[in-house]
This record gives structure tokens, C-alpha cells and sequence, in this order.
């Protein structure tokens, strides 16, 4: 049995007032977003319900070598409806868009004595590919509601997943009544995916061994435990394994609050072909997806299974276009495509002016060597 519980804000970050639930339930769980910024959230709501992002606001006087959740949201550009710890939200017409944060958007945080920058996880774009690989899967072989349409794209160190916006109201958010009946069309397509099978563990969709890279649920792992881990199976493991969902909770169903009809399940992030006991039934309760108190805590046997049947691969933070073309030294040429040998030393130093500007600019949200990776110990 185990006393595991999500600490608070993680249960309050669960926006109720949120119309479309493909949105709200990428927002359940905001990475260090605190209590006090209830109001974020609010505004994010607002912002949907009305069915148009709210313009960005006018910019407000904040310490420039900080850059909180708040910040970012208050300071967003046009279209983005909101600013997690980890991503950027959009919502444009019938397109619902997500995007990892870049690196001079990482949040600084301090606590009057120390300044540290939340990284977030650089397993988000393989979780991104991951989910439009389980989605694409699934369209072809299988009647599960699904967006109509999911793609992924890498753009000066971002990835982005774009996909239809689907409306809906959260299973959760359904009264209990409304959710047995939900329950029960849900009840179908969890056979469903026990029926697709494999003998090895995997992406479903991914050929190459080399691009097979599980990311596991995020109950399994923190901010200081295999944080930017994938794991890759090994060649010789064989055995019966079910395609999972990996995070499917009532968060992640949404259902027509008058039909009651499911319109779609989504987030398959953690998705994949796992042993059939790696995803407990937290679909069947209100909550998230990892044990509550009294439920039984599969947290180590999951763990220990990881790694006795797969490699841990650590993830980079994608590179900004700037750091890939910061070791290219510019050359002038002539009309005829030859180097110029004219001004050369002209041509180097316009190019270190141009440089030394953006750097300036940066400077105030790039980290201070008193800043650490990490935050103090919680």
C-alpha cells in the first residue's frame, strides 16, 4: 500500500473552467507553478472560454533577471493562451498548438539568498514523436477517437506538436452518474488497445532500433531522477506486450457533456508497446494517473523493470539556431564568389558588432554563475 500522495498545487493546478480539455489537461500538472499564481490560470480559462486567445498584455515592470511562469504568460505574444514551466499553448482556429520552451525562456526562481533555473525535461521531443507515431498507429487499426490530425516540427531549439483542437468536457469534470456511462464506451476501447500486441517493447510505427525510445510515465521519474532519460529496449527481450496509453487518467478523456459521447483520447506521450501490468487502472476513478493513498504503488516494480530490459539514453536540449551558427566565422566575397581579401578585418568586426548586441539583450535571462540547474532541495 502506499501513502504517496501528489503534493497540492499539483492537485490545483486541475483547471475546472476550462472548455477545451485538450488544453486543460496538458495543464494539470504545471511544473513549479505555484499556488499564488491562481490568477494565471484563470486568465487561461478566460482565454478559452471565450473562444479567442486574449491579446498579450502590455508588458509590466518585473526584475529582468527573472523569468516565473508568471512572467512569460504575462509577457506572452499573440495567440499563446498560456505559459506552463515546461511549454507555450496556442490555440488558433480548429489548431491547437504546444511547444517546448526555449532556452532563454527557462523560468529563474529565487529564494532571497540563491538563484537556480528550472530546466525542463529534454525527453519533450521524443515525447512528441512518440505521440503522433501511437496516434498514426492507431488511426489505421483501430476506431479510438482521436484528434484528426497531429504533426511535429523542430524550430531554433523548440520542438512543436500541432494538432486539430478538439472540444469537450474532461471525464473528470462529468457528474458521477455521467461518468458510468462514459465508462462504459471507455470499458471498449481499453480492450481495444489490450487486443494490439507485440513480442518486444516499443514505439509502435518506428522501424529503426535506433529511433525505438520509450519514455516512461511520469509517475516513474522527478526532477532528480533519470530527468532527461529515455529508454531504449534491448534487442534480445521478447515476451507478450500490450500497446498502453501511459498516462490515461479522466484528464486525458474528453467526452461531449451532452451527448456523453467520448470525442476523443489524447496525450500519448508515454504511450507504447509495456508489460500489461506497467499501467494501473487509474482511468476507472477520478484523480491522476499514478496511486493515490490506500492503491497500491507499482513505482519501483515499474522502475526495475526499466532497467533490466532497456538502456537509459540521456537526452540533449535541442540547440537554438544561434549556438549551431555560433562557431561559423562570416567571410565577405566578391560578386565572382571568391573571398575578398580587401577588408577582412572590416568584415570580422562588423560581424562580432552584430553579435555583441543580441548578447546584451540576453544577457538578463541567460544564467549568472551564482545560478544553478537546480533549485534548492524541496
Amino acid at each position: 500500500m502506499s501513502s504517496r500522495q501528489p503534493c497540492a498545487w499539483k492537485k490545483e493546478t486541475q483547471v475546472s473552467a476550462l472548455n477545451t480539455v485538450h488544453f486543460r489537461s496538458s495543464l494539470r500538472t504545471l511544473p513549479w507553478l505555484p499556488t499564488t499564481h491562481k490568477h494565471t490560470r484563470r486568465m487561461a480559462a478566460q482565454a478559452v472560454n471565450n473562444d479567442n486567445p486574449l491579446p498579450a498584455p502590455a508588458p509590466k515592470a518585473k526584475k529582468a533577471n527573472l523569468a516565473s511562469p508568471l512572467f512569460l504568460h504575462e509577457n506572452r505574444e499573440a495567440g499563446c493562451v498560456v505559459v506552463s514551466g515546461d511549454r507555450k499553448f496556442y490555440l488558433f482556429g480548429k489548431l491547437f498548438i504546444k511547444r517546448t520552451l526555449r532556452k532563454h525562456e527557462w523560468g529563474k526562481h529565487s529564494n532571497g539568498k540563491q538563484t537556480w533555473t528550472a530546466v525542463p525535461s529534454a525527453s519533450m521531443p521524443q515525447r512528441y514523436r512518440n505521440d503522433v507515431a501511437i496516434q498514426e498507429y492507431l488511426r489505421q487499426r483501430t476506431n479510438i477517437p482521436l484528434p484528426a490530425f497531429t504533426q511535429t516540427f523542430e524550430d531554433d531549439g523548440a520542438t512543436y506538436l500541432v494538432s486539430q483542437r478538439i472540444e469537450g468536457a474532461g471525464m473528470y469534470e462529468l457528474s458521477l452518474e455521467d461518468r458510468k456511462v462514459a465508462q462504459k464506451e471507455l470499458d471498449q476501447y481499453i480492450a481495444t488497445l489490450k487486443s494490439l500486441r507485440s513480442e518486444t517493447p516499443g514505439v509502435p510505427g518506428v522501424s529503426n532500433p535506433d529511433d525505438q525510445l520509450l519514455v516512461a510515465p511520469p509517475r516513474l521519474f522527478h526532477s532528480r531522477l533519470n530527468y532527461h532519460t529515455c529508454w531504449r529496449p534491448r534487442s534480445d527481450v521478447k515476451g507478450d506486450f500490450v500497446l498502453s496509453h501511459g498516462d490515461l487518467g479522466q484528464h486525458n478523456v474528453l467526452v461531449d457533456p451532452k451527448t456523453l459521447k467520448i470525442t476523443a483520447i489524447i496525450d500519448w506521450e508515454f504511450g507504447g508497446f509495456w508489460p500489461e501490468w506497467f499501467e494501473s487502472p487509474f482511468w476507472t476513478r477520478h484523480g491522476g494517473s499514478w496511486a493515490l493513498e490506500g492503491e497500491e504503488d507499482d513505482t519501483e516494480r515499474c522502475r526495475a523493470w526499466l532497467r533490466a530490459y532497456c538502456e537509459p539514453v540521456e537526452q540533449e536540449h535541442l540547440p537554438t539556431c544561434r549556438e549551431k551558427l555560433g562557431s561559423l566565422r562570416w567571410t565577405p566575397t566578391t560578386s565572382d564568389g571568391e573571398d575578398s581579401d580587401a577588408e577582412p578585418e572590416k568584415g570580422e568586426a562588423a560581424a562580432q558588432e552584430t553579435e555583441s548586441e543580441p548578447a546584451a539583450q540576453e544577457v538578463l535571462l541567460e544564467p549568472t554563475p551564482e545560478e544553478t540547474e537546480t533549485g534548492p532541495a524541496a
